[in-house]
């Protein structure tokens, strides 16, 4: 028995080469750096950077989707950026697609990324699922044994 499987999607765009779209071991789960490219087309969504970011962003979601997650069970980010005076920026979109307490994160510049891309972003989740189903019945086993009264 494997430790860790493969993370495929039916949605998602994944390079050719020798790397896996994720992983998941256990609870955890590692997604590589996505690109921003539109999973339909197989290409960069457009030269503007919020755009890209927000492709980025969304080709997440659509990975943790099919495995029956959201952005909410990210607790980590690395952004790479070409220029780091799109900082400001990313901040936008980030905040668009993230809630407090925001995942923790790493922003760097790079010299170049793949396909002429201005940014890629990499995330790690926990499934935590498991743990919000024990957690919500020893809430109800408490309250149906009169511990969780109103007055």
């Amino acid at each position: 028995m494997a430790l860790q499987e493969e993370i495929k999607s039916r949605k998602a765009y994944h390079l050719k080469g020798p790397v896996s779209l994720g992983i998941k071991a256990g609870d955890f789960i590692y997604l590589s750096s996505q690109l921003p490219f539109d999973p339909k087309t197989k290409k960069i969504v457009s030269d503007d950077f919020r755009e890209q970011a927000e492709r980025c962003l969304k080709n997440i979601e659509i990975i943790l989707n099919e495995l029956g997650l959201s952005s909410e069970y990210i607790i980590k980010t690395t952004v790479y950026l070409t220029d780091m005076k799109q900082y400001n920026t990313l901040n936008e979109v980030y905040g668009n697609h993230f809630k407090a307490p925001y995942p923790a994160r790493a922003c760097v510049e790079v010299t170049g990324l793949p396909f002429g891309a201005q940014i890629s972003i990499e995330a790690y989740a926990v499934d935590t699922r498991a743990l919000e189903v024990i957690i919500a019945s020893e809430d109800s086993i408490l309250c149906k044994n009169g511990c969780c009264q109103v007055e």
